[in-house]
Order: C-alpha cells, then sequence, then structure tokens
C-alpha cells in the first residue's frame, strides 16, 4: 500500500480505491539482465517499479540500443498500452533484482471507468511521459553532450532532495554505461564530461556519487545547443 500512496499515478485517490488497486496486482519478481516485455510483443498490462532499476530499450536494425527511459522505485512504465490496441513500443530489462507490481489491462480499464480521480491521474502521469520524450528528443537533436549531463544532475538532485543546492549529493543510480546510452553518448565521452565538470569546479565525484557545488554553473550548462 505504501508504495501504492506514494506513486504519482495514484496521489489524491481513496484509500478504498487504493486497497481495491492493491487487490488486483499481482507481484512480480525479475533477476538482474531479465527482459519483463519485450518491444513488439502484445500487452496484457502495465507495471509498476517497487524495488531495482529498469531501463525501457529500442533496438536498431543494426543492433544498436538506445536507452528511452530509466525507471526508478515507484514508477510506472508501459502504461500507454492500457488505451491502445497496439503492441510494446520498447523493451523493459531489469538493471538490477527488481520487485514490480504487475496491473492487468483488462481489469485496470474496468476500474478506471469508475474512478474519476484515478483517470486523471493517469492522464497526467501520459502527459508527463510525452513531456519527457520530447524534451529528451530536443536533447539528442539539438543538444551538446555536455548540457544533456548538466539537466541530468540538475533533476536527479531535483528528484532526490527536492531541491537542487550547493553541497546535496546524491548516487547515480546505474553504470555510465547505460547513463551514456541514456544520454545519447558513450561511456567515454560522458567519463570526460564528468571529468571536466569536476575541473570546472561544477561538481565533486566519488564511488558513484556526485556533490553540486556550483548549481548556476550547471544551469547555464545545461542551456548549451549544438554549434
Amino acid at each position: 500500500m505504501k508504495i501504492l500512496r506514494e506513486a504519482h499515478l495514484f496521489s489524491g485517490v481513496s484509500e478504498t480505491d487504493l486497497e481495491a488497486l492493491a487487490d488486483l496486482a499481482v507481484s512480480r519478481d525479475f533477476p538482474r539482465q531479465a527482459s519483463i516485455f519485450w518491444e513488439g510483443k502484445e500487452p496484457q498490462g502495465f507495471y509498476m517499479l517497487v524495488t531495482g532499476l529498469v531501463k525501457l530499450v529500442k533496438t536498431s536494425p543494426d543492433g544498436k540500443e538506445y536507452i528511452i527511459r530509466l525507471v526508478q522505485p515507484g514508477e510506472t512504465f508501459g502504461e500507454a498500452v492500457v488505451f491502445a490496441d497496439s503492441p510494446y513500443p520498447a523493451t523493459a530489462m531489469t538493471l538490477e533484482d527488481c520487485q514490480t507490481l504487475f496491473f492487468p489491462k483488462k481489469v485496470f480499464l474496468q476500474y478506471l471507468a469508475a474512478s474519476p480521480a484515478l483517470a486523471r491521474n493517469m492522464l497526467a502521469t501520459l502527459s508527463r511521459l510525452l513531456y519527457h520524450l520530447t524534451r529528451q528528443l530536443e536533447d539528442v537533436s539539438l543538444k551538446e553532450v555536455s548540457a544533456r549531463l548538466a539537466r541530468y544532475l540538475l533533476e536527479r538532485c531535483q528528484e532526490t532532495h527536492g531541491r537542487v543546492a550547493a553541497g546535496l549529493t546524491f548516487a547515480l543510480p546505474t553504470t555510465k554505461t547505460h547513463l551514456a546510452a541514456y544520454l545519447g553518448t558513450i561511456s567515454e565521452t560522458l567519463s570526460r564530461t564528468l571529468a571536466r565538470f569536476k575541473s570546472l569546479g561544477a561538481i565533486e565525484m566519488e564511488k558513484g556519487k556526485i556533490t553540486i557545488n556550483d548549481p548556476a554553473l550547471l544551469q547555464n550548462m545545461a542551456k548549451g545547443t549544438k554549434s
């Protein structure tokens, strides 16, 4: 119940509704490097991540992998298929051992029709996802790696602490390889960019943790565009 109560999708939903949603959810555990669902497969429902880390990926015809989203605990994924008679648009794979809640499409839609609050939240969640994907496309198309990384660090700090300020520390949720793929670059370029941020005094790094030293500098970097 606690994970449902704290999720954006179910914010403002009554305790009675939360209990009903908890009853229809199916607990599913996956080991590290497992596929939860595959791009192009017929969907049966969507998931909420309870613990662990999940990447949503698309693969190009030449086999190159593009990470379109890194899913954190408390977030849902695969929601778009609830309303569409279409296959999963991406593959979901675990980066750690994961606990999930699975919401069967048919039963969830029946419940959604009887809950205006949940319907509003569903629309808000899908709107946020659309905004995220639009901005990600803009970043990859128009902005340098340094700008993409600066914005990611600012957003990660905001997610962890609820604000951005000098002295705040947070952990990178995944490896440099996966983070680089998410940012549309390679791990070597990511490492060089992090080292540059450190040399400029914008951040400190230690054992996978980032400390923000100069938020204003990062914010200026995040505005950068490709020449």
